[in-house]
């Protein structure tokens, strides 16, 4: 077994006293960041808490995080990751999946706090050296899925990216990804492994001029992203001087397209674009693809399997399909996660799958996919209700399920469409549509907000089969309809809207244009953006066009604490009634900052 603290401990010997961490609030040096998880490993050791148990650790990303989870493996426990903005329903189901014997808060000093199992819960036999971390994605019965990590696969994995890319001690890389996802694991721990600097946003939600002047100041060389939230960066960021000093930019999550690799290179000219593939059950990616310099059109491929996998294509028979041919893909690794810890048990999700004669445990990913002429595997689509939207996998019986708790619902349809940047949850709902307020506000605090849906359609009854089932072919046309027809009235009322005039008119054209048809009518001046199709993705978007528009610079963060349009009004009409000089823009903001520590940096190599 290779431990994953094995890696960091032999990585914090070899680079002592290279910065480990930076962020706004100082940085970490590689010595430091092993004695401060040695003295959280003693912490929880003196307090009973070992081998078996499950340390949950809560906050928010940076140093105080990657310290936290080096102590609890440091102490022989197996770590739970989780994000301290989701719902606090959904944070103590997570918890209570465990369950959790500890939590280490990072937000308050890293304060230890025992937790006891609810009474009833069985308690999972989490004893295994090799059970690293426990893991989330969306399930189908309404609650989240917990999966068990393996060390040897989470170690196999960062040790397999850092050699295959050259990642070193010159490298730097942006930290961008929140707790509760297994990819955290591949974006905080890889640049550490390899001696590289590990560079923290101070804000927890960068708009798109700060995530430029973010890297250029702090001379960033790779980064892990979704291409959603690539494309937003595009766009916020056209006509931008190009970045020459990126070179690593890894895709995962969501689909790649050729306009998003040749744009990328635009901005990025130096840096190599990757396209990464496999779900959270065969830890982390199992392919890889090297985008070349002129991308196929559409759809990228995923490429090859990294060593240490394979990849099969079968059809409905469970026979392997011809090159060309589509089929379910089925991934077998020599080192996945353990299963999916239930009822305090791990049930492992693998099928037996006849491969030349023999009997092969394998994943049934649920994708759809077949392998191109060069051999690569291309991904074509779901073979079930799963979606994920901004790199988050979600199980749309989930969110089904949470919509059909609220009393005010007889029944439920749930698809996904495509939107500007990713795609959209809708919403079919067999009830009174005057309760739509009511019931937005039960999913947020069941749900991610990314779980949310986007649009809802309100039917006296859903349309049915002549055998009583739901008709999905109508249910999916309806949706896509309803969709396609608030983004038409909302492109009439954006092009009927006047151009300059008062604040609330402006600011009613941008969200007409970046929510598109969830804005389509903003008679409700209390509604808020995410109420009517906005998402964290394309508040940033919409975050980028009010500066532009009113000539104001503000942080992103503003729009999150007042996300109601009338809020929003009352916030730019301060804005705009103050002297010029008195907003500084948060970009002006970022690149002051940037030039402090690249100042410092050059007084610290002078000594």
């Amino acid at each position: 077994m290779q431990a994953v603290d094995a890696l960091l401990q032999r990585a914090c010997g070899t680079f002592t006293d290279a910065t480990a961490i930076v962020s706004g609030s100082g940085s970490v040096s590689y010595s430091e960041l092993e004695a401060r998880a040695r003295e959280l490993a003693d912490e929880l050791t003196e307090r009973g808490i070992g081998r078996g148990d499950v340390v949950a650790v809560q906050g928010r990303r940076g140093a105080s995080a990657v310290i936290a989870v080096f102590g609890v493996w440091l102490s022989g426990a197996v770590v739970m990751l989780i994000d301290d903005t989701l719902p606090e329903a959904r944070r103590e189901a997570m918890l209570d999946c465990g369950p959790v014997r500890a939590v280490v808060d990072c937000a308050d000093g890293r304060r230890i706090a025992p937790r006891s199992a609810p009474q009833g819960v069985p308690v999972a036999d989490l004893g295994d050296e090799d059970y690293a971390y426990v893991a989330f994605t969306s399930g189908s019965t309404g609650r989240p899925k917990a999966i068990v990590g393996s060390h040897t696969g989470l170690a196999q994995f960062l040790r397999w990216q850092s050699a295959e890319f050259g990642i070193g001690p010159e490298d730097r890389f942006a930290h961008l990804t929140n707790l509760s996802f297994d990819v955290w694991f591949r974006d905080a721990l890889m640049p550490l492994v390899s001696g590289a600097t590990l560079c923290v946003p101070e804000q927890r939600h960068l708009d798109v001029a700060a995530v430029g002047d973010f890297l250029r100041s702090n001379g960033i060389t790779g980064f892990h992203l979704v291409p959603s939230l690539g494309k937003v960066w595009l766009s916020g960021l056209a006509g931008s001087e190009p970045m020459p000093g990126v070179r690593h930019s890894f895709f995962a999550g969501e689909p790649l397209d050729d306009a998003l690799a040749r744009g990328w290179r635009e901005l990025f000219p130096h840096s190599q674009v990757v396209n990464l593939y496999g779900p959270t059950e065969t830890t982390l990616a199992q392919h890889f693809y090297r985008v070349p310099a002129t991308p196929a059109a559409g759809i990228q491929q995923v490429g090859e399997n990294r060593p240490g996998s394979r990849s099969y294509l079968l059809d409905e028979h469970g026979k392997q399909c011809d090159d060309g041919v589509t089929g379910q893909i089925h991934i077998a690794a020599d080192h996945p996660t353990h299963g999916y810890l239930v009822d305090g048990r791990i049930e492992p999700p693998f099928v037996e799958v006849a491969v030349d004669g023999q009997r092969v445990l394998a994943y049934p990913t649920g994708d759809l996919g077949r392998r191109g002429v060069d051999g690569g595997l291309e991904i074509l689509g779901r073979a079930d209700d799963q979606i994920k939207i901004a790199g988050v996998r979600i199980e749309l019986q989930e969110v089904r399920s949470a919509i059909q708790a609220h009393p005010s619902v007889r029944d439920a349809y749930v698809c996904a469409q495509e939107d500007r940047f990713a795609k959209v949850i809708v919403a079919v709902v067999e009830g009174d549509a005057g309760a739509e307020r009511e019931l937005r506000d039960h999913l947020g605090d069941r749900l991610m907000s990314v779980m949310v849906p986007g649009a809802f359609l309100f039917l006296p009854e859903l349309p049915k089969l002549p055998n009583g089932k739901a008709d999905r072919k109508a249910l999916a046309e309806t949706a896509r309809r309803h969709v396609e027809e608030r983004a038409r009235r909302a492109a009439e009322q954006r092009a009927a809207a006047p151009r300059g005039g008062a604040v609330a008119e402006r600011l009613e054209r941008l969200w007409l244009s970046v929510a598109g048809g969830g804005a389509g009518s903003l008679a409700d001046r209390d509604a808020n953006f995410f109420d009517v199709g906005g998402t964290s993705l394309t508040i940033a978007v919409l975050h980028t066009e009010i500066q532009r528009e009113f000539e104001v610079g503000f942080p992103l963060v503003r729009l999150f604490e007042y996300p109601s349009f009338d809020a929003q009004r009352r916030f730019l009409t301060s804005l705009t009634e103050r002297p010029r000089a008195h907003v500084p823009s948060a970009a002006a903001t970022a690149r002051r900052a940037g030039r402090g520590r690249v100042l410092s940096a050059r007084r610290a190599r002078q000594r």
